[in-house]
């Protein structure tokens, strides 16, 4: 469930790695459905949209997963990794080649 929010994020909202890693969960506007993503490119804070599908995933993982402060935590409890997405991404991508997505 973390994966797939993490891939519908980026690709829906058009973020960044970097963008997506420092999402907090008061950036999640579920009543305009949008996303508030601070300092983004050239240092400037901007919304971007929030799908239907995608806060009904978001919800389903905030049950399971019970995030603090930032959207997704790491093991460790702090932010997620960056080299963590482009792993996502990457094998997502190798099941969609061999077409097991």
């Amino acid at each position: 469930m973390k994966h797939k929010c993490i891939l519908s994020l980026i690709y829906s909202a058009g973020l960044r790695r970097g963008a997506l890693i420092n999402l907090k969960l008061k950036d999640i506007d579920s009543k305009r459905m949008l996303t508030r993503v601070e300092d983004a490119k050239g240092g400037k804070d901007r919304y971007t949209l929030l799908g239907q599908n995608v806060l009904k995933d978001l919800r389903k993982y905030y049950q399971l997963f019970k995030p603090v402060n930032y959207l997704f935590k790491g093991e460790k409890g702090g932010k997620y990794g960056g080299s963590s997405i482009i792993n996502i991404i990457k094998r997502a991508s190798l099941k969609l080649i061999s077409g097991k997505i």
